[in-house]
């Protein structure tokens, strides 16, 4: 036989990971449409349909399978695929257990004989709604007879047509979690969706929870009218609310699965955008990182660069809180929290207080639909579920030898805390002698001791290793991101804005330039709840998804999408998207928009300050991506402050060890080992 140009891959995703006993595949290359080939699997006619995009492959036994492209007998194409269970997991590492389901908070039926099944499998629920003229949603009870909907359905224009503002909605189970899709849709069409523009906006949800639990959904909702109006499908899952479980990783390999149930049962998408703030935009930036190409673009909001590089920050929070609660601590002004926390108010380590900080303790943190009576308790419940953030994440961090418990990161080892109040005058030597010589740890259980928390330098360069942390790897400097601000930074709240700037940092080039793929638009904020979701300001999200999908076709256009440089994407850029900051109405528009970071250098920057956290406030760089710090000699004499002989002693034996030297990086602080990481 001649040697024939062919060749067959997976549609959109990974051979290696295709789920559900089903994969979209394509025959390709230039004998692929005068030939007469075959599809076989182990050997056997594969069992496949007409799809959109190829060919769907059904029947895949879980496991490995090769599929071969047949040419008169003889193998012209090979292609080999490992299925994976629609239950999961992929690449996120055994099942956390115990695990509790949450169907009945959405109204979903638990699938056949769960008792077998074991992972909160429900039955598929597809439902139609109908958009009225009143903008209020309307179930219809006989989707398939146009004359038994109301009379007042909208009409929208997708693409040449004028359609009924009618929506199919999708929910279920994948990776246990709970997804939900929604498009305009036509039920007596003989294929699904014919108007969607091929824009799958997908939606992150807030908050980090200790898992356990199929969750809830947080600022997620998939009945956007505008979003579907515009001609795009919404999706997200309750494993995509941050509030489910604090795993990214878990995070991605939802995403990736959802994002093939929509390949298979409609078709691959043009482009996968996503959407959220708070833990929503974590989830995004370590998506992009750790799990490149699931991904095309990012609006990410009120963000973070990550969980493992804050929760130091969020840990001095109930340290200095505690400490404020003492004779010494409670002489401290208002204004000198202020400069030794590091935030625009000492309201915010009281809204990390009353939010996070629980997780650090294995018996505060659990999900509501944990039984009492299954959380650890030392006395009484030992063995039962720790609920910290770490014990959460089993399968992605090293156990303690000792305790069998999962290790935690955090380390306060060499913290100078209050060192920049103390430079600046605005707390004594005394005071700060006293804060760091009583400022204390917390035990493994969460407890705050009266020593500093060592962590183990292993479990710290393994956190780096993996991709915990943001560095900016992957896809972090390729992928279109508009990241918007909404300035809280004087109230009850815990986004600050110099997480921002934190990001940029971490994500600058080799020659330290901005990498281009990222702007940043600052308006002002709500509340807590507000940030949460990502809302607030003047801001359009559904606009803000369409530029970043004008921004991606000028790249595909360009033929420099997949591995764009700084200039390609600085040429793609939508005309007049740049830095943007809302300042008194007005938007200040442009790549100087934030050219240094004092209050007196921009109008920007004097209208919203930029502050810090506690780490920061001890001398710890704006990257802040430091866990535990190299330690340098103690010297009484950088503090541009006197000491007197009484003073210096003191320093010496309150950091008998050293002080953190911000100026080298820290301990285990190595390079991400690889992306695509199985767990």
């Amino acid at each position: 036989m001649p040697v024939l140009d062919l060749e067959v891959s997976v549609v959109r995703g990974r051979a290696d990971m295709v789920t559900g006993g089903d994969a979209v595949v394509v025959v390709s290359g230039d004998d692929a449409d005068g030939t007469d080939w075959v599809l076989t699997v182990d050997g056997a006619p594969a069992e496949v349909a007409a799809h959109p995009d190829g060919l769907l492959l059904t029947g895949l036994a879980v496991g490995a399978s090769t599929v071969e492209v047949v040419v008169d007998g003889d193998v012209a194409a090979t292609l080999e695929l490992v299925s994976h269970p629609a239950t999961g997991p992929v690449f996120s590492g055994p099942h956390v257990t115990p695990f509790f389901c949450t169907l009945a908070d959405f109204g979903l039926e638990s699938a056949p004989d769960p008792a077998s099944d074991g992972n909160c499998s429900a039955i598929t629920e597809v439902t139609w709604w109908a958009r009225l003229a009143d903008d209020g949603w309307h179930q219809l009870v006989d989707p398939a007879d146009a004359s038994t909907w109301p009379d007042d359905v909208q009409t929208l224009n997708l693409g040449t047509s004028a359609v009924p503002f009618v929506v199919r909605r999708e929910r279920g189970t994948i990776n246990r979690a709970v997804y939900d899709l929604a498009v305009v849709d036509d039920p007596g069409a003989d294929r699904r969706a014919d108007g969607w523009n091929g824009v799958l906006h997908y939606l992150f949800g807030g908050g980090c929870g200790s898992g356990r639990t199929q969750g809830s959904m947080l600022a997620t909702d998939v009945l956007n009218a505008d979003s579907l109006a515009a001609g795009n499908m919404l999706a997200t899952s309750t494993f995509n609310t941050f509030n489910t479980a604090c795993d990214d990783v878990l995070s991605a390999e939802t995403l990736m699965m959802v994002t093939e149930h929509v390949v298979e049962t409609v078709r691959d998408p043009r482009y996968v955008v996503g959407q959220g703030g708070s833990g929503g935009a974590i989830q995004q930036y370590l998506i992009n990182q750790n799990y490149p190409g699931l991904l095309d673009a990012s609006n990410t909001l009120v963000s973070y660069p990550d969980v493992f590089s804050i929760s130091p920050g969020v840990g001095d929070c109930g340290l200095l809180n505690r400490y404020y609660g003492t004779p010494s601590g409670s002489a401290f002004t208002t204004e000198q929290r202020t400069a030794v926390n590091g935030h625009g108010t000492p309201l915010f380590c009281a809204a990390w207080a009353a939010t996070f900080l629980p997780l650090a303790s294995p018996g505060l943190g659990c999900h509501a639909s944990v039984p009492t009576d299954a959380v650890f308790d030392p006395d009484d419940r030992p063995d039962g579920v720790r609920c910290t953030m770490q014990d959460s994440l089993a399968n992605l961090l090293p156990r303690d030898p000792d305790s069998g418990h999962v290790d935690s990161h955090v380390d306060n080892v060499g913290i100078e805390y209050g060192r920049r109040a103390l430079m600046a005058g605005v707390i004594s030597v005394d005071q700060f002698l006293n804060l760091n010589d009583h400022i204390g740890g917390y035990s493994p259980d969460g407890e705050i001791t009266d020593d500093r928390r060592v962590a183990d330098p292993a479990v710290v360069e393994h956190v780096y290793a993996t991709g915990r942390i943001n560095q900016g790897g992957g896809s972090n400097r390729i992928v279109p991101t508009i990241d918007v601000d909404l300035y809280t930074d004087l109230g009850f709240d815990i986004h600050d804005r110099f997480r921002l700037f934190s990001i940029r940092e971490r994500h600058r080039l080799a020659d330290g330039r901005t990498a281009g793929n990222r702007v940043i638009w600052t308006q002002p904020g709500g509340n807590l709840l507000t940030s949460l979701g990502g809302a607030g300001g003047d801001l359009d999200p559904v606009a803000v998804v369409a530029t970043l999908v004008d921004w991606l076709e000028a790249l595909d256009e360009a033929g420099n999408r997949r591995a764009p440089n700084r200039d390609q994407l600085l040429a793609a850029r939508p005309d007049g998207l740049a830095d943007d900051c809302l300042v008194d109405g007005v938007h200040l528009v442009g790549d100087d928009v934030y050219d240094g970071l004092s209050p007196d250098n921009t109008a920007c920057t004097a209208t919203y300050p930029i502050h810090g956290d506690p780490r920061t406030a001890a001398g710890a760089p704006l990257a802040n991506d430091i866990v535990k710090c190299t330690l340098g000699p103690v010297d009484a004499g950088a503090y541009g402050v006197p000491f007197t002989t009484a003073q210096a002693d003191r320093l010496a034996g309150i950091f008998e060890k050293g002080v953190c030297d911000w100026s080298v990086p820290g301990v285990g602080q190595v390079p991400l080992l690889d992306t695509w990481l199985r767990y």
